[in-house]
């Protein structure tokens, strides 16, 4: 008896990507046993979730941080404290929840006048005279709206008030996004941004580009990639005027990786577009003449890692962990600097809010790494330096923001992590928090 071809639709299924659900590229899915429900057996393991917080005396706890609001200085204060020079750093300031502005200085830029350097603007000057013309301003799921939710009256409210507003940014080429929930992707944040940077380049997930055509943004303005794609451009692609002899050797690559997580601003459009994590890396492409051949040697000058909104496993018990953040670590690590979530999000929050303490020991959290999930992802991508975000923002009390740092902290020890204030080079690298506002300065390693 012969054998029957196969199907169409059973040749396409195969061919799509995992994480692909269905063969148009409209709808997606984790494809990590991580990532699904909890076996009867660990749901076995789970207790009550719920305890109240009066009987947690977390502010007491020797490791509690106090997360304040500060003006941000975008890494001056920490330069000076660190005698570090700002050429060879790269900055990183939290902006509060997943927030995070990036400064990557460049090579081989020419010196742009102040006028012509401001002229990227809609309104005024954006460049401080000394630092923001030679560097590369990337902004990572911004978030400036007093609520997370589809308009003011709806959705988690801030509990710490933004540290500035776009008006305040010393400029943007590049909004990089993870995904579309509320606290991620916003509205009224997008507008002003493209507003006051109307040359901005954005870059988002498989899905996204319609939904941020709507809003204004120009079709030829946004990269919307699917994982493990990547898009290299060159500071001239944003704009920057480039030495002659440093034409096309300095690139920048925009990578899409892999997160566990979800996507959809409501109920009708649920896993209909991707989300991940970003990769930003800065290569040098010196020329090098050897006998009668021009050879090119790439080297790597600075990497950042947002992991964007990711968890890790089914259950803070489980032990069946997702293996995508080694494999970003073997590819792409390691990063000089990475911004990892340590919480859930506001979604919860009114359960706080009320003096209850939900336990996410005892909850399902395939989407949400835990404080010590962060710890085990700073490993596993090779991070030299990461910062906790996704916390302490879009919360009902200032006990979720004690649990979080304790239990960042605590995990950040047992690993055998160093803190941000100690040196540089450290086997396990360092992680801690900054108060949002607060700037980090990292030096690059060449590679």
């Amino acid at each position: 008896m012969a054998s029957r071809a196969p199907s169409s639709s059973s040749s396409a299924k195969e061919l799509r990507p995992a994480h692909h659900a269905n063969n148009s590229g409209t709808l997606f899915r984790n494809p990590w046993s991580s990532a699904d429900k909890p076996t009867w057996s660990e749901l076995l393991t789970i207790s009550n979730p719920l305890s109240w917080y009066n009987n947690h005396d977390l502010h007491k706890h020797e490791r509690a941080r106090d997360i304040k609001v500060v003006k941000p200085d975008w890494g001056a204060s920490d330069l000076k404290a660190r005698g570090l020079k700002k050429e060879k750093c790269i900055v990183g300031t939290w902006l509060g929840h997943a927030g995070v502005m990036v400064e990557l200085p460049l090579e081989g830029i020419q010196e742009i006048s102040l006028k012509k350097a401001s002229s990227r603007t809609s309104t005024g000057s954006s460049y401080p005279e000394s630092r923001a013309r030679h560097s590369l301003w990337v902004l990572f799921d911004p978030i400036f709206s007093t609520r997370a939710g589809p308009t003011q009256y709806t959705g988690p409210s801030r509990m710490k008030p933004s540290p500035c507003q776009v008006s305040d940014l010393p400029d943007c080429h590049a909004v990089v996004i993870s995904h579309n929930h509320y606290d991620h992707l916003d509205l009224l944040t997008l507008k002003s941004i493209l507003l006051r940077f109307p040359k901005c380049k954005y870059f988002a997930p498989l899905g996204n580009k319609t939904w941020l055509s709507s809003t204004g943004v120009p079709k030829d303005s946004i990269h919307e990639m699917d994982w493990w794609s990547d898009l290299e451009l060159s500071p001239r692609d944003f704009g920057f005027e480039v030495n002659e002899s440093a034409d096309d050797s300095t690139v920048l690559r925009f990578t899409c990786v892999p997160a566990q997580h979800n996507s959809g601003r409501g109920t009708m459009d649920q896993g209909s577009t991707l989300w991940s994590g970003w990769v930003i890396d800065q290569f040098l492409h010196p020329k090098i003449q050897e006998s009668d051949k021009l050879m090119v040697k790439r080297t790597r000058k600075g990497g950042v890692y947002h992991a964007g909104d990711t968890g890790i496993r089914r259950t803070a018990k489980s032990e069946d962990v997702c293996p995508i953040f080694e494999e970003i670590g073997k590819r792409l690590g390691p990063f000089d600097l990475s911004f990892i979530p340590i919480w859930r999000g506001g979604t919860l929050s009114f359960i706080s809010y009320v003096g209850l303490r939900l336990s996410h020991q005892e909850i399902p959290s395939a989407f949400h790494a835990s404080p010590a999930d962060a710890i085990g992802i700073h490993e596993a991508v090779k991070s030299r330096n990461t910062v906790g975000v996704h916390f302490g923002t879009f919360i009902g009390s200032e006990n979720e923001s004690y649990e979080a740092t304790i239990e960042f902290d605590e995990a950040r020890e047992k690993q055998g992590v160093e803190t941000l204030e100690k040196s540089s080079h450290c086997k396990n690298g360092r992680a801690g928090l900054l108060d949002i506002g607060g700037s980090i300065a990292v030096e690059t390693e060449a590679r």
